[in-house]
């Protein structure tokens, strides 16, 4: 493996059981993605982009293949060992997942407070994360009091508050107006080119697809175009 490859994916196949039905989620999908990267994973519901992420989110294993992360195979490894390797992934959600009692800074602090990070030093981290995407004067405020867009950025702000090896953000726009969405994408492509974070992109939207540099389309389990984005 290349030593600036992030993330390295190798004939991954997928398949669920239906009852006595075999679903074949994923049909042997190759591809890597190396450090610096923007790249979006772009197709239909049912394509098996859904199941992909769950496999770079370290969220399931391979029924074939393999896929590593920073040349950790997900497949080799116990539950507790998946757990770690979790943590070096930043996950961006649709739906935010912020937790309401905790105003931004405590959600930011969050994922340093599960890793031990002493109090000093994780609250230096999580203000200086929130000044970089634009919630400075917003840290005190808590889920309920601030827009869509702001609870997006403080999702953004505590993926990425842990230095993970890649930004993987699920539907990132799909519960914002496009305005705010329009927003969004341009802190991910700040994040990605004056922080040099590697980000990769699930979502069915051609609009969010379009601002990567790099396009991903999956049909029915397969890559179907693996391209540079000239949009």
């Amino acid at each position: 493996m290349n030593t600036n490859t992030v993330l390295e994916v190798h004939d991954l196949k997928r398949t669920y059981q239906l009852g006595s039905i075999p679903v074949h989620a994923l049909r042997g999908v190759s591809f890597q993605v190396n450090a610096g990267e923007f790249v979006s994973v772009l197709g239909p519901s049912g394509s098996g982009k859904s199941t992909l992420l769950n496999m770079i989110g370290a969220l399931d294993r391979p029924s074939e293949g393999t896929l590593a992360i920073r040349g950790t195979e997900v497949g080799t490894l116990n539950d507790n060992q998946l757990a770690e390797l979790r943590q070096r992934v930043g996950f961006v959600f649709q739906f935010f997942n912020l937790i309401s009692r905790l105003d931004a800074i405590g959600n930011v602090e969050l994922p340093l407070t599960i890793a031990g990070v002493p109090a000093e030093e994780r609250r230096a981290k999580a203000e200086q994360m929130l000044e970089k995407v634009g919630l400075g004067d917003r840290m005190h405020h808590k889920p309920s009091e601030l827009s869509g867009g702001e609870r997006q950025r403080v999702a953004v702000a505590r993926a990425l508050v842990t230095d993970p090896s890649f930004l993987l953000m699920d539907e990132p726009t799909g519960n914002l107006d496009s305005v705010t969405a329009g927003e969004i994408m341009d802190l991910v492509d700040t994040v990605n080119q004056d922080l040099g974070m590697t980000v990769i992109v699930v979502t069915h939207d051609p609009d969010v697809s379009s601002r990567a540099r790099r396009k991903i389309r999956l049909v029915d389990g397969q890559i179907d175009s693996d391209e540079v984005n000239n949009n």
